[in-house]
């Protein structure tokens, strides 16, 4: 059995949150790539970035410093 959806102000409110989000969401990806790149390097291109890298380094030196 299906439930009718009833459009009250509250669902209309829910529904527009959630397509703010999603149009948010997209216009980021779009602008800024899938990894965030352009904060890193200035490329849309994942490939050189070395975000992950200077992650892994910058946790390594962390573990290394707490022992």
């Amino acid at each position: 059995m299906f439930v009718p959806l009833e459009l009250t102000p509250s669902t209309v409110v829910v529904l527009l949150l959630i397509v703010a989000a999603m149009v948010w969401a997209v216009r980021r990806i779009t602008r800024r790539g899938l990894c965030d790149c352009k904060d890193h390097c200035g490329s849309k291109a994942c490939s050189k970035c070395g975000a992950a890298d200077r992650m892994v380094k910058e946790m390594e030196e962390a573990a290394r410093s707490s022992k």
